[in-house]
């Protein structure tokens, strides 16, 4: 079929829906700040990386980030945030704080390894006690005179049992008994230690990945919070002698499938399976009965896993996190369920659940996760910090009702109310977002330039509202979340306003994740848009600075030729930003999971894999290229949503990578290889290539592309089977890596050389197949981790191609992973998952009703940089795979934060036309 006579039946087809539809009109929500970029204003209004808006109440100042710790002491003077390694002292009334340690290093730090969410003040609130985290013990710092005092170990023998390998998690002072209570998430369990004799005097086992920990007010009963899903299994036989040759190539099964419920064989191994997601010990509530030290109920929280919610299957479970307790009842916020679950804990039943209500237009979907909570003397208001909703939610307790919303930073995380109920005191762990962190005019601030330095948590004092200011404070919350606009029906553009409300041409979509780059450093010399040339470090025609600091010009040098002309014969955005600060966060919210208080918490701490440990935890869930079960939304995300409308889906190596792989060049059935069993998702297990390497940069990203042309082409092209509606994809080099001369990676930037011929590459090779004439292409990064940025460290790459997207065109509109989202959900017609995706901008502005079915053609990479016959010599026969170097870790913060800082100072200059 001719162009013309294509380009005339796609005009009559798209009148269809406007005799369909007339001019109905509806309401859709997208986020406020659709046409502004992303700032930072402390006196006014902030725009984050999402779109939505940050206007703290109270007074606030900015801490260090992720404050997952909060206590006030007990004189109401002074309050305490613990950070990873970090604590924050803040005076309440003056609002001045004190860092430890300090930037100038003259205050040294008591957690050199790390820390993890356990503080607590003394009677005399001169004396604190902190989580060592990863060290398996809890310090005892002087906070006046900045001195640790003392450090007692969890390690040892209790009750004739010796514990190793503790990881100290949550912690509080019992008065009666002038004891800690601590929690081990290495070993699952409750300790108490002794503070006259610092004796450890009983340990009693609870659930997995013990989190949240709380005493009743007569100092009888604990209560534990279990945010753990499973109790991860090595493969049968192994042991730290056969480890490296008894691995399997991809994960072992689908979650809550015969197979990891009961055990499997893959690849000639014997798989245990991990039980069931509803058994007692995961994602639950303990009580313990401190006169006896004895477990007394084990409470199942929130909806459980296989439970119907209307038409979705509940997949994910509650994660009970944190605890409030009164004197008949205990309140424990379930974050993936946005409820409250209520527990009668004198007569040992639940109670039912608050499900935490913000207004009608979104309440459907999830997206609140509530996180920290306390509960007002009288036990008739809850006060709930919601994670994914930048507020805390005043409930009260005898209707059930969320009587409003105070305004707080992004990512509220701890909520504590002063002794005599006048004022609130807020954490937010991400605090007014990061702002820019390069560029001309840019001023390094004391803790860096790095996204994980430079964007700070802010701690908030809020003055309790009257019912009038709480209104107000609501009205504020929902104006910053989200606005309604009237929109037609009917259109012409081949984006649907709503999931399946238009037809629409495109049929297949490709989604295209990479690795860690910023829109600067990418397309900073785009012309027509907000760009900083002299950040292109991955651009064109650009100078460069060899690792040893000596300048070397390369005349002419193109590291991202395919980026620059895709962007340029296509359409890009300049004011597209991922949510995420790294992997972790970015390959959650990317498929539709946001991510919750767990993955935030765990991805913020130092820890220590010991696989063959006595210990369970330290085989930690601790994804980076993967989900784990205690990740999970309530009725799933991307795959999920999916699976429900029967809409067909493939994947090429997303969600192959969890926390203790094995990344070698061997590894490339999936760029993994697995020795600890995590499940995948059920509806993702069935659907997900086994011959595609993901996250490896050992592995060339030119050995991608052909696995996935030989797979595609064997299955869809000459195949008997039809392209699925959704590929999803990694290319992930342009993540960088340790140099590799030999292997024809002479620069870091040579990867990112690399990753670009392959995206030039897969877009040719998909353009001139029989489905590019109803396909979309969509380029995004998983998050920004190792970029510097003029505009935000959060502002990232996101390229549209296909025939029914605009050529040449550049989008203002602010964009995210939800609006990606949104889009997918538009065209193929699938109803939204979470608010995020509800309310993300839409993005019709990319695309026009006029198709140009033009293919694209790859340009060669510069072999200066990236020699790709190098590269692919070593998968010759003779290759000795075992000698081969181990790749880098997809989520080593501090490998990120010191590449960072060596690539600073670098420039480029030039500007590209489009």
């Amino acid at each position: 079929m001719g162009l013309r006579i294509r380009f005339l039946l796609a005009i009559v087809w798209f009148c269809l829906p406007v005799l369909t539809y007339a001019q109905q009109q509806v309401n859709i929500l997208q986020v406020p700040g659709l046409g502004q970029y992303c700032k930072i204003d402390t006196a006014g209004i902030s725009v984050l990386p999402s779109g939505r808006f940050i206007t703290p109440a109270g007074k606030t100042i900015r801490i260090t980030h992720d404050p997952f710790g909060l206590s006030i002491s007990p004189d109401g003077k002074k309050a305490v945030t613990l950070h990873n390694g970090v604590l924050t002292l803040v005076d309440i009334a003056t609002m001045n704080s004190v860092r430890v340690p300090s930037y100038d290093k003259k205050i040294a730090s008591p957690l050199p390894n790390g820390s993890f969410l356990g503080v607590a003040f003394s009677p005399d609130s001169k004396t604190l006690y902190l989580s060592g985290g990863d060290d398996g013990a809890v310090i005892r710092y002087d906070a006046e005179r900045f001195i640790k005092i003392d450090s007692i170990s969890l390690n040892g023998k209790v009750g004739g049992k010796n514990y190793e390998d503790s990881f100290t998690s949550d912690l509080l002072y019992n008065p009666a008994k002038n004891e800690l209570l601590v929690l081990d998430r290495g070993n699952f369990r409750m300790v108490r230690i002794d503070l006259a004799t610092k004796k450890l005097t009983a340990s009693v086992n609870v659930g997995r990945q013990p989190f949240g920990l709380a005493l009743s007010p007569d100092k009888k009963v604990a209560f534990v919070a279990n945010v753990g899903m499973y109790a991860y299994p090595l493969i049968s036989g192994a042991n730290p002698k056969n480890a490296d040759s008894i691995m399997i190539s991809r994960h072992p099964y689908g979650d809550n499938t015969k197979q990891s419920r009961e055990g499997t064989v893959v690849e000639g191994r014997k798989i245990p399976g991990v039980g069931s997601p509803i058994s007692p010990d995961a994602m639950s509530v303990f009580t313990i009965d401190l006169t006896t030290n004895k477990v007394t109920d084990k409470f199942k929280t929130g909806h459980q896993v296989g439970q119907m919610l209307e038409d979705a299957e509940v997949t994910g479970g509650a994660s009970p996190n944190s605890i409030a307790v009164g004197s008949n009842y205990a309140y424990v916020t379930n974050a993936t369920n946005d409820n409250i679950t209520i527990i009668d804990y004198k007569n040992h039943r639940l109670l039912g659940d608050i499900p935490i209500k913000v207004d009608a237009r979104i309440d459907k979907f999830r997206g609140l996760l509530p996180f920290g909570i306390s509960l007002s003397k009288d036990e008739k208001t809850l006060y709930v910090a919601l994670l994914g909703f930048n507020a805390v939610a005043v409930i009260d307790i005898p209707s059930r009702v969320t009587r409003g919303l105070i305004p707080t930073g992004w990512g509220a995380s701890r909520v504590k109310l002063s002794a005599n109920e006048d004022e609130l005191y807020i954490t937010s762990c991400r605090g007014y977002g990061a702002g820019p962190n390069g560029g001309a005019g840019f001023v390094a601030p004391p803790q860096g330039t790095y996204i994980g330095d430079i964007q700070l948590a802010t701690f908030q004092k809020v003055a309790m509202p009257s019912a009038v200011q709480l209104a107000a404070y609501t009205k504020q919350v929902i104006d910053n979340t989200f606005a309604s606009s009237t929109v037609n029906v009917a259109t012409n553009n081949p984006l649907p306003v709503l999931p399946g409300s238009s037809a629409t041409p495109i049929k297949y979509i490709v989604y295209i994740t990479k690795e860690n780059r910023t829109y600067d450093e990418v397309l900073g010399q785009m012309q027509n848009a907000k760009g900083d040339t002299t950040l292109a470090r991955f651009g064109v025609h650009c100078e460069y600075t060899l690792p040893d600091a000596t300048r070397v010009q390369f005349p002419n040098l193109n590291v991202s030729p395919n980026h620059i002309k895709v962007a340029g014969q296509f359409a890009f955005s300049d004011n597209y930003y991922c949510d995420s600060d790294a992997s972790i966060h970015g390959h959650h919210w990317m498929m539709g999971v946001i991510p919750n208080e767990w993955v935030e918490a765990n991805s913020d701490v130092s820890k220590t894999a010991k696989l063959f440990s006595s210990a369970p935890g330290r085989r930690f869930p601790g994804s980076t290229g993967s989900m784990d079960p205690e990740d999970y939304a309530e009725t799933g995300g991307l795959w999920e949503a999916l699976e429900r409308k029967n809409i067909g889906f493939y994947n090429f190596g997303e969600a192959n990578e969890t926390a203790h792989v094995r990344e070698d060049w061997e590894d490339t059935n999936t760029g993994a290889a697995h020795i600890v069993m995590v499940p995948m998702q059920k509806a993702l297990f069935t659907r997900t290539s086994h011959n595609y390497a993901g996250f490896n940069t050992n592995i060339p990203d030119q050995f991608r592309v052909e696995q996935f042309k030989s797979e595609f082409t064997k299955m869809w092209i000459t195949g008997k089977k039809k392209m699925p509606s959704l590929i999803t994809m990694q290319v992930p080099n342009d993540h960088g890596a340790d140099i590799r001369p030999k292997d024809g990676y002479p620069y870091r930037e040579s990867y990112m050389a690399d990753n670009d011929l392959a995206v030039g590459r897969i877009l040719d090779f998909l353009s001139h197949t029989k489905y590019w004439k109803n396909m979309l292409v969509i380029v995004t990064e998983d998050d920004p981790q190792g970029g510097v940025d003029h505009i935000d460290a959060h502002r990232s790459i996101l390229m549209l191609a296909g025939p029914y997207v605009k050529r040449g065109y550049v989008s203002h509109t602010h964009g995210n992973f939800g609006s990606i989202l949104k889009t997918i959900y538009n065209i193929l017609g699938v109803p939204y998952v979470n608010q995020y995706d509800v309310t993300a901008s839409l993005l019709q502005d990319f695309f026009t009703d006029k198709p140009d079915f033009t293919p694209y053609t790859y340009v060669d990479s510069d072999t200066r940089i990236f020699d790709t016959k190098k590269a692919m010599a070593r998968y010759s026969k003779n290759i000795n795979w075992r000698k081969i170097k181990k790749s880098i870790d997809m989520d080593d913060e501090d490998r990120e934060r010191e590449d960072h800082y060596k690539q600073k100072g670098k420039k480029t200059s030039g500007t590209i036309v489009n």
